[in-house]
């Protein structure tokens, strides 16, 4: 029985590596698929001519809080109905495609003013070499503001690819409203891997070699043509993975967070690397609270993060007292990640330098600075737990001795002094306080959101969902499936509360046989493809991982 359970473990750890980690369910384009298609060639639209170097000239500087700026945006109108080429397929279903072209950018990017998939229906979209491909793009990823915006493909051409089946005919909604030709090289082409300036340090310098779990909370958010700000994954008390991300205020104020894109792992490869390793990605987040006395933000990401982003939600601390040394990690001048760090000197503030302000902390660097695309990133204690985000501030690699102000969570934390005296008693018995709130409205305030528990805690250690130990739980977990032998449809029982998860079938060899995602909340699955033998399932819903045997016999 123990060996069993061995066995399980390693299956199961698996398949946590090889899910995909997409924004999509994974799969291939129905066009990849059948290659004896006789298929017509996909029309392309040429996009007005965009001179990068013009551009480049002709940019407008930007403050450290507006981000950095990567691409023109070309305004367009195009759906299934105007543009593109749609083909009837000999079993009912259709295909539409649609070729991109803007000559000379380093990458495109897409915004969809109107996006929504019927639940039979998938679109893919993929440079026009097929060397970069996303999706399948499904019913999974609408969303109530009904948009949706992509992460940069590294091409000056692509393709978008919708399958509809005849179902769901005349029931998609697709319009194309943004294009962003990029005239700086964000994917780093000619070798010359950053956008920051030289202080940065690399995150797997030397300098970060504690901080290798912390990392993996940091994510850099794209808003339409800028590397907008830096965002980090919190835990909460209930540990349940829930993909909350904390910011700042101002990185959301005219802007609207299903046009989010979050990137994962946009990091070089080792120290001072040229090489960067694989981005992921996850599209859109709806706002949960923010405010502006600490610049604070809270937002939920539409999908939780796969096992191969490799997450982590990082810890907190929502306590008064200063940090003795702080660190940041962040994505400058939308850099691949780089670490920054004080210790000693911070001070207690507000954002105007008032001298009874309790909301920011202030200080110069020690190591490093911070740039425009850092806004919102989080402050780490001596302890590696949050404290604070960026709001700005004048601390630049030519100005060592300038200051970065960040918002403190222990103020965003109930939107209030409370408890402000316990630690600054001698200098706050004068102040006759003119904001006291602490029934501030859950949409002002974090602590609703990362104590739902109501345990009190003020100190919450970081959460790493996808490790062994938390896997080992979950193998007790009474997860089984019917028939014990299948022919053609199997059913999955236990996740019954869910309503819907994605799976992954292998064969003994570990290939891949069949992967999907169920959506409909029968639990259902179709395996008449699969032939006799044993299989492995892997299964991952909102909030765990499962392997479980299964056998085909006909």
């Amino acid at each position: 029985m123990k060996q069993d359970k061995i066995t399980l473990l390693i299956l199961l750890l698996f398949c946590v590596q090889i899910l995909n980690a997409q924004i999509g369910t994974g799969g291939k384009p129905y066009s990849f698929q059948k290659s004896y298609l006789q298929l017509t060639k996909v029309p392309i639209e040429l996009m007005p001519h965009k001179d990068n170097a013009i551009l480049l000239e002709q940019e407008q500087p930007a403050s450290k809080e507006d981000g950095y700026i990567f691409g023109e945006i070309i305004n367009v109108e195009y759906t299934p109905n105007n543009s593109g080429l749609w083909e009837d397929l000999s079993n009912g279903d259709r295909l539409w495609r649609l070729a991109i072209k803007s000559k000379g950018a380093y990458s495109l990017n897409l915004v969809f003013d109107k996006f929504y998939m019927p639940i039979h229906s998938y679109m893919y979209i993929y440079t026009a070499d097929k060397s970069y491909v996303t999706g399948a793009f499904t019913t999974n990823n609408n969303n109530e503001n009904r948009s949706f915006a992509t992460d940069i493909y590294p091409s000056d051409e692509i393709v978008i690819e919708y399958y509809e089946s005849k179902y769901d005919r005349d029931s998609t909604f697709i319009e194309l409203s943004k294009i962003v030709h990029a005239y700086k090289d964000m994917f780093h082409k000619a070798g010359i891997y950053g956008s920051s300036d030289d202080c940065q340090i690399d995150v797997n310098c030397s300098q970060g070699k504690n901080y290798q779990d912390i990392k993996r909370a940091v994510v850099e958010i794209l808003y339409i043509n800028y590397a907008h700000c830096t965002g980090t994954l919190l835990n909460n008390t209930a540990q349940d993975g829930r993909p909350l991300l904390l910011t700042a205020n101002h990185c959301i104020e005219g802007r609207d967070p299903s046009k989010f894109v979050f990137v994962f792992n946009y990091e070089t490869e080792d120290c001072n690397s040229s090489k960067s390793k694989e981005r992921k990605s996850i599209n859109g987040a709806k706002l949960l609270a923010k405010d502006s006395p600490s610049d604070f933000c809270l937002l939920e990401m539409n999908d939780k993060p796969t096992a191969e982003m490799n997450p982590f939600y990082a810890g907190w601390n929502a306590n008064w007292e200063v940090p003795t040394s702080a660190f940041c990690i962040h994505h400058p001048s939308g850099d691949l990640k780089k670490i920054s760090t004080v210790f000693g000197n911070i001070d207690v503030t507000d954002f105007d330098d008032n001298e009874d302000g309790v909301t920011h902390l202030r200080f110069s660097w020690t190591e490093g600075s911070t740039e425009g695309g850092s806004s919102g990133a989080a402050l780490f204690n001596q302890n590696k737990l949050v404290v604070g985000q960026l709001e700005g501030g004048w601390a630049d690699c030519n100005i060592p001795e300038g200051e970065d102000y960040y918002g403190r969570l222990a103020y965003s934390w109930t939107n209030d002094k409370s408890n402000v005296l316990d630690f600054f008693k001698p200098r706050y018995n004068r102040i006759a306080y003119s904001r006291i709130n602490k029934n501030a409205d859950t949409n002002e305030r974090l602590n609703y959101w990362l104590d739902p528990t109501n345990s009190g805690k003020k100190i919450m250690q970081g959460y790493n969902p996808y490790n062994s130990e938390n896997i080992q739980e979950k193998m007790d977990i009474s997860i089984y499936i019917t028939p014990n032998v299948a022919k053609d449809w199997v059913r999955v029982n236990g996740l019954e509360e869910f309503s819907a998860f994605q799976y992954q079938i292998f064969s003994t060899n570990g290939a891949m046989v069949l992967e999907g995602n169920n959506t409909r909340g029968d639990n259902l699955l179709n395996v008449s493809c699969l032939k006799n033998g044993l299989y492995f399932l892997c299964i991952q819903n909102d909030k765990d991982l499962y392997s479980l045997k299964l056998i085909i016999c006909k």
